[in-house]
């Protein structure tokens, strides 16, 4: 710790382009306000990038790969060899000297595998001593010829020594596990942070409409951007004919000077071009421009979105599965972010072009707070390291005891409020392979978030899994404690809001809800099951101190544990939460625990995160669903009753 700051040291290696180092220096300046932030910058730093003022910057000797994908030394003094010697040394001796809190590894183990031989040594040495987290994008290269082979590998490695995984983009648009080819269970937390963009980029610059149309030309760094440019500049040819236009080249810093000169001579007789090597706020200048044309980088991509330009992409691809901007640019466009146009002649180009002049990208509701989010973990991570997780200890204690396997389940209440909360706790879950049986306010939710929810449940049918919460989730009693399903109304009543809520969740979920019902404050009468009964219902789930129905065909899965469970109007502390899962693990056969993504910060999260990684260790630890479990009392029954 220094000037009163915990350390991070931050490993970012960019390779061919800017953006990994683009996007490393914005989450390093936002955390440089809680931590002391120390970079070790593995790729060559262009002279016109200013490193953030917060953060200090140790430069390793600069690695990165030609055009042929080889591993290439960017200083002409040093052998490949030589780089990798003294950079595997720097690193060490920086960790050691320093003795940081926290290490942040960017991208790796999940690319760059050439990289590994200086990181795996750093590895080992901070395993154990410091808290270890990855930073990635939003997506990663899934088409690789050995995928299965390298997620296999990556995930081995994240197991073996990461904490936590971050990851910079927003669930609803790409999740990590979607270009996961591998059998192997990731049991790191993955925490979805929204993307790295500051909070001032969604102002969008003043766009004054002129007989003359903008268009603005990029290609991030420029290492991979000739093509682009030429067929950009050749097409704006094409439309000055006909159009006005004055287009502006951002070549790009990596761009190869022979080929900065080459394309200059392209519009060399020319009027209503500019060429930039380097423009510092690309979004703001994109801000006041008609047309944007460029790659679909990670930070290209979100200058378009906060921009509000009509952006029109081309992204870079290559034969052996580099299909990164390709996904990312064919989702955007799905949502009418932008416009994709793939492999395009001049002509195609500038037709393109002329369209976009009309068209109006819709706004977005995705999260851009991935920066100071991204703050918040490695504050809870910190703490943690601190102040390790004692409110397990008797968890622990109770399960090295117990010689039976404990079935346990989870179930989270009302669904249909909080979406993004809910969608942050499922990420736990998944990460885990846990599954959680989500209880669904009819009333409450909404179609857009049901179609949301539906998608996920459809690709892991497995982890989740929908039943009905109540109607609208509200108190129908005068005096006394809160009921929806009380004695102040009649089967009739109760009947009619029962099949109102299971239609509607038919119709936004199909099939897919289960005959499960849970009442609103966990109350309900016996006349509520007798209505369940008639409505189809096979399962009730409520409290265990609930007094059983005992109805006919009504099966009841109660939960025994409330993750935020109060005693005279206080909340329990975790200590107390603890203590009360370890009794019911030493007691009962099975185990359900009641949550409430509704107000389940990133604190709450991770203590989730602890409890699954703990129960993940132990083979006397049984993961259920309400339904799985209601299914195997079904066969216990059967059974005995073919016995006597």
């Amino acid at each position: 710790m220094m000037n009163g700051k915990p350390t991070i040291l931050f490993y970012c290696q960019h390779s061919l382009g800017l953006g990994h180092l683009v996007r490393s220096f914005a989450l390093a300046d936002s955390m440089s306000k809680e931590f002391r932030v120390l970079l070790l910058n593995g790729g060559k730093l262009p002279r016109k990038i200013s490193v953030p003022a917060g953060i200090e910057i140790l430069n390793l000797p600069p690695l990165g790969f030609d055009g042929d994908g080889k591993l290439a030394s960017r200083d002409k003094r040093r052998t490949v060899e030589q780089a990798q010697t003294i950079r595997q040394k720097l690193i060490l001796n920086t960790y050691r000297s320093e003795k940081p809190d926290i290490i942040l590894i960017e991208l790796f183990p999940f690319g760059r595998k050439k990289f590994a031989d200086e990181l795996l040594p750093l590895l080992e040495e901070a395993k154990g001593k410091s808290k270890i987290v990855c930073s990635l994008r939003d997506i990663l290269v899934g088409n690789r010829k050995d995928q299965e082979r390298h997620d296999t590998r990556a995930v081995e490695t994240a197991n073996r020594f990461f904490d936590a995984i971050l990851v910079h983009s927003d669930p609803t648009f790409a999740r990590l596990d979607e270009t996961f080819q591998t059998e192997v269970q990731l049991h790191v937390p993955v925490l979805y942070t929204g993307f790295i963009a500051p909070k001032e980029g969604k102002l969008k610059g003043v766009k004054m409409r002129g007989e003359v149309k903008k268009i603005i030309v990029s290609a991030g760094g420029g290492i991979v951007g000739k093509e682009l440019i030429k067929t950009a500049i050749e097409a704006s040819k094409i439309l000055a004919k006909r159009t006005p236009v004055e287009t502006t080249i951002a070549g790009g810093l990596f761009l190869p000077e022979k080929d900065w000169l080459y394309l200059q001579d392209l519009a060399a007789n020319e009027t209503g071009f500019r060429f930039k090597r380097f423009i510092p706020n690309l979004r703001t200048e994109m801000s006041s421009s008609d047309v944007s044309i460029s790659q679909c980088g990670y930070n290209t991509a979100l200058d378009i979105v906060l921009s509000g330009v009509s952006g029109i992409v081309v992204p870079y691809g290559t034969a052996d599965g580099e299909d990164e901007q390709t996904t990312r640019a064919r989702r955007l466009e799905e949502i009418g972010a932008l416009r994709v146009c793939e492999n395009p002649t001049p002509e195609d180009l500038a037709q393109a072009i002329n369209t976009a002049f009309d068209f109006h990208p819709k706004p977005l509701s995705l999260d851009f707070n991935g920066g100071p989010a991204s703050t918040r973990i490695i504050k809870h991570l910190l703490r943690e390291k601190q102040r390790p997780a004692d409110w397990l200890e008797p968890v622990r204690n109770a399960l090295e005891h117990r010689k039976m396997p404990v079935k346990v389940f989870f179930r989270d209440d009302d669904a249909g409020i909080e979406n993004d909360r809910l969608g942050k706790l499922l990420d736990v879950f998944e990460s885990f392979a846990t599954p959680v049986d989500i209880a669904v306010i009819p009333k409450e939710i909404s179609a857009e978030f049901a179609i949301e929810l539906r998608r996920r449940i459809e690709a892991r049918p497995t982890l989740f899994s929908i039943h009905q919460h109540g109607y609208e989730h509200v108190n129908h009693e005068a005096i006394g404690r809160k009921c929806e399903f009380g004695t102040s109304r009649n089967k009739g009543q109760q009947f009619f809001d029962i099949t109102a809520g299971r239609q509607i969740l038919k119709g936004l979920f199909g099939e897919l809800p289960q005959p499960i019902f849970t009442p609103p404050w966990n109350r309900c009468t016996r006349e509520t099951g007798e209505a369940l009964v008639e409505a189809g219902f096979s399962v009730l789930s409520r409290e265990s101190g609930a007094e059983p129905l005992a109805i006919i065909d009504l099966g009841e899965i109660p939960v025994s544990i409330d993750w935020f469970a109060k005693r005279k109007g206080v909340g329990f502390t975790r200590k107390q939460i603890g203590e009360t899962m370890a009794e019911a693990i030493s007691t009962q056969s099975q185990v359900g625990i009641m949550l409430h993504h509704a107000v389940m910060d990133e604190e709450e999260l991770f203590h989730l995160s602890e409890l699954l990684r703990l129960f993940s260790k132990y083979k006397t630890v049984e993961l259920h669903s309400i339904m799985s479990l209601f299914e195997e009392s079904g066969r216990t029954e059967r059974s005995l009753a073919h016995v006597i």
